[in-house]
Parts: C-alpha cells; structure tokens; sequence
C-alpha cells in the first residue's frame, strides 16, 4: 500500500519517487492530496467545508457584509490563490492540514518517515486546527472591545463533559479508517434530534421541559451567531382554536440596537444573555392564558433553527434560513371534560 501511494504522489508530480532523505522537501497541493487520498476527497467534495464560500446561506450573509474578516474562514486560501480558484475550493485539504512546513494530522499507522511529503503527527490536532476558524473575536470594525467573542466552540468544549474528546470524535466518526471528511451530522436532522432528550410536563396551564444534551460537547446549538432552538407551547381548545401561544428562544441574546430613547447603540453586538443548552437545563414557558384553561391540549414543539437575519427587537420577525424539528408533543388537559 505504501509503495502504491508512493508511486501515486511521484506520479502525479512526474518525478522518480522520493527517496528517504527527500521527505520534508516537498508538499503536496489540495489539487495533488486526493490522487493517494481518494476516499476523503470524495468525502470532502460533497461537504459544506468545500461549499463554504459558494452556499446560498453564506452568499446572502456576504452581500449583506462584504468583508474580509468573513472569506478568511469560507475561502482561506485567498491570499494563496487567484480569488476565484480559492472561493470555490472552499475549505480545502491544506486550510487544516498544513502547517508550517508540514501536513499535519491527529492519528494514523503510517510512520512518519514513511510519508511521501512531510508529516506531523499531533494528538490535539483534530481540535485545534477547528480553532482556527470556530473560534474568534468580532472584527476591528466592530468597534467593540477586544476580546469580545464571536465564536466561543472551543471553549465551550474545554467545559464541556467531552473535553476529553476531539472535533473529530464526534464530527467526523468512521468504524474504521480515517475519520470522515463530509462532516455529514452538522446539518443531518436524524442527528440533531438524537442530540437532544426532552422530557414534558404540564404545569397548570404552563409547559415545563427539562432538556438534556448529554453527548453533545459544547452548547447546543454552537457556531453561528443567531442559531437557536424556539420552544412553542400553545393552549388548543377541543374545538381546535388557540387560546393562546408562547414561544422562547434559547439563543445568544443581543441588545437592542437602539436605546429606549431611539438613539443608536454602539454596543449593540454585545450578548445580553446566553441561555443556549449547556449540558442540561429546565424552564417553563407560559402560554399567557388569560383565563385559566384546564380543559385544553397543551401542544408544544421544539425547533432548531438557523437565523438568516435577525431582528433582534422582535425575534419572531427574524428571517430563517432552515429549521429542524427536533421534538413535539400534546399534553391532555389538566381537568378532563364532565
């Protein structure tokens, strides 16, 4: 097999293959990886990663923010490559792979001198190269204090009871082999609602939810600003009218753009509160009947969804890239019917 993927790489760049005192003096381009890798490159081309930069939600994000800081995550290779050829690769093999003057990875049987190009083997690498582009500040031209967080995913894990886990572990699982490189269960429904346990109870006319996600390692949901999971409850009659209907967001919460006065804020990207899922948590969401109602259904659901543009005065107005359903359920009324 080494002897293959040897030839391979030495093929590909129409020279003898490399001797043992040539390990180190070359790299491979992301154009070269897949000729000894194919599997994961296969893997890769079907993945957001490679779509990073020429999605639909990012794309509508980027007009409405053309900016630098943003294409040095979704096409870094820009600086490297002529701008067209780096937004459509994406996030390509040597974004996270390379570093320095080496390929970096996490794992592997192949020995290190063995390797075609030069290897690095790293134990944290399949968390830390995630860091790269999971974790930052808001930009300069926000004004806003340094160290003022955008993304905080890794330190969520690092508080997390998964510290002890890799990006990849749960990211990029694989029975056997080299972890996956679609990078599938971000945006896989089946996934996102297994992540989340949930038990419901009435409480007189209230919802009551303990939710729990106990195999996930860091906020749920993590990344992206305005991703949040809305809890509806609504009091249904037998008659099927809503008597009333309460909805609550877990999210970052952000101030107000504007003062009470209308007066613009300058600090208006600042979380006012972050009540995402941390491991587990209970609450109560009330539907505001304004008259007690025993005999109605409580019917309630939970959705996962992605905020295109939020509108942080009145978030149920906010624009909604995607939703996923992750759990429903009706509660009897609390007195049944003579």
């Amino acid at each position: 097999m080494l002897a293959a993927w040897t030839l391979a790489c030495a093929e590909r760049r129409d020279e003898a293959p490399l001797a043992a005192t040539d390990v180190g003096a070359w790299l491979p381009g992301d154009d070269e990886c897949g000729q000894c890798h194919a599997q994961v490159a296969d893997e890769w081309a079907r993945s957001r990663h490679h779509t990073s930069f020429t999605n639909p939600d990012f794309q509508r994000a980027y007009a409405r923010e053309t900016t630098p800081f943003c294409r040095e995550c979704h096409a870094p290779e820009h600086a490297r490559l002529p701008a067209a050829e780096a937004e459509a690769r994406g996030v390509g093999c040597l974004a996270c792979h390379r570093d320095g003057d080496a390929i970096a990875t996490g794992g592997g049987s192949l020995e290190v001198s063995a390797a075609p190009h030069a290897l690095r083997r790293d134990p944290g690498f399949a968390t830390r190269t995630c860091a790269r582009c999971h974790e930052f500040e808001f930009p300069p031209t926000s004004r806003l204090p340094r160290g003022t967080m955008m993304q905080t995913t890794m330190r969520e894990h690092r508080a997390s009871a998964h510290a002890d886990r890799s990006c990849a572990d749960c990211h990029m699982p694989r029975a056997a082999g080299s972890p996956r490189h679609d990078f599938a269960s971000t945006r896989d429904p089946a996934a996102m609602r297994r992540a989340l346990d949930v038990r419901a109870s009435r409480d007189v006319d209230a919802l009551r939810l303990e939710l729990r996600a106990p195999d996930v390692g860091h906020a749920f949901p993590t990344g992206d600003l305005f991703r949040r999971l809305a809890i509806h409850a609504t009091l249904v009659a037998a008659d099927g009218r809503t008597i009333a209907h309460a909805t609550r967001y877990l999210a970052r919460h952000f101030v107000s753009r504007r003062h009470p006065d209308g007066r613009l804020r300058h600090d208006a990207s600042e979380p006012l509160v972050d009540d995402r899922l941390h491991g587990a948590a209970s609450l109560r969401v009330d539907p505001g009947a304004r008259d007690p109602a025993p005999d109605a259904a409580l019917v309630w659901w939970i959705d996962l969804e992605r905020v295109d543009e939020l509108d942080r005065d009145r978030p149920g107005l906010s624009t909604i890239a995607d939703t996923i359903r992750l759990a429903e359920g009706r509660l009897p009324p609390a007195s049944p019917s003579p």
